[in-house]
């Protein structure tokens, strides 16, 4: 018998270089998310999501839909995002960029949770009446 190690299978040499990869977002520890909050009753379960992504360590952007609105509060996503949380189209902010436009500058990943139909509807057919259709 030989005292040489047991090599890997290819599906572990897979994994291994897999998980060294990271999540694919250089110099930053996670990826920066955009997470379009649409109406629907599931609007209070995007919280959690919301949660679980600055958790694994993502900055999180919030944009709410008027009608996701009377469903949920901008409140608890500002809280567990850690920052300001768009409402409306024309939101300012410092600087001469509106902040929808820098969103989408600076987004790695768009995430809309729920996504309704109207939502989907307007998305498909190029309304951009909110901020989360721009």
């Amino acid at each position: 018998m030989t005292d040489k190690p047991e090599s890997d299978s290819p599906e572990d040499e897979m994994e291994s270089a897999q998980a060294s990869e990271g999540d694919g977002a250089a110099g930053r520890d996670g990826r920066r998310i955009v997470l379009g909050v649409s109406g629907g009753i599931a609007a209070y379960k995007a919280l959690d999501l919301t949660s679980a992504l600055v958790k694994g360590g993502h900055e999180v952007h919030v944009v709410l839909t008027a009608d996701a609105q009377k469903f949920v509060t901008p409140l608890p996503f500002q809280t567990l995002s850690r920052r300001p949380v768009v409402l409306d189209l024309y939101d300012q902010e410092e600087g001469w960029r509106p902040v929808h436009i820098r969103l989408a500058d600076e987004a790695d990943l768009l995430v809309i949770a729920p996504a309704t139909a109207a939502t989907l509807a307007r998305l498909a057919h190029g309304f951009s009446d909110d901020a989360l259709g721009c």
